[in-house]
C-alpha cells in the first residue's frame, strides 16, 4: 500500500513540477519572464487548462502525503523487529536449553506462610521482676517473653589443687 502510494505521490509531485513551469508568468516573480504573448501557451483557454491541472495536481499531492503520513505513524506504533527480538529474550529462560522455548503465562508456586519462629529466652536475663508489696493495688504487668523458671544457680567446684581452707 505504501508503495503504490509514494509511486503516486511522485508522479504527482513531478507533473505539477511540470504544471507550474508551464505556466505564463504574470510578472514581478523575480524579474522573470515577459509580459509579452511571446510564451509556449497563448491562450485564456490553455491557462485554465493548466490552472485546473495544478490544482487536480496539488489537491492529490496533498492527499497522497496526509495518507502517507498517517500510514507511517500507524507503523511506527508498531515494535519493531529490534523490539521484539529483545521481549523474547528477557521473557526467555536463562537456565533453558537454547532452542527450547518458554510459554509466556507461567504460573508461581502458591506461596507458603511459616509462623514466626518462637525468640528463643536469654539465659542471661533477670527472672521474673520481684512481687509487689500487698499494700498497692497495680496489677503485675503483662511480659509478651514466653516464661520459664530461672536456672538454678551454679555451684562452684573445689579445685583439687587449691589448698583446702579451714572454716
Amino acid at each position: 500500500m505504501q508503495n503504490v502510494l509514494l509511486v503516486v505521490h511522485l508522479i504527482a509531485c513531478i507533473a505539477l513540477v511540470f504544471a507550474v513551469l508551464l505556466q505564463r508568468s504574470e510578472g514581478g516573480a523575480l524579474g522573470m519572464g515577459s509580459g509579452g504573448t511571446g510564451g509556449i501557451i497563448s491562450g485564456r483557454g490553455a491557462a485554465s487548462v493548466l490552472v485546473r491541472t495544478t490544482m487536480i495536481l496539488a489537491a492529490v499531492f496533498f492527499a497522497t502525503s496526509v495518507l502517507m503520513t498517517r500510514l507511517n505513524a500507524e507503523q511506527a506504533k508498531a515494535p519493531t523487529e529490534l523490539e521484539r527480538q529483545l521481549e523474547q529474550q528477557q521473557n526467555r529462560d536463562p537456565f533453558s536449553l537454547p532452542g527450547a522455548t518458554t510459554p509466556s503465562t507461567t504460573t508461581a508456586p502458591p506461596a507458603t506462610t511459616t509462623p514466626p519462629a518462637a525468640p528463643t529466652p536469654n539465659p542471661l536475663a533477670p527472672a521474673s521482676p520481684a512481687p509487689a508489696p500487698s499494700g498497692t493495688a497495680t496489677p503485675p504487668a503483662q511480659s509478651t517473653a514466653p516464661t520459664q523458671p530461672a536456672p538454678a544457680p551454679a555451684q562452684p567446684t573445689p579445685n583439687p589443687l587449691a589448698p583446702a581452707q579451714n572454716q
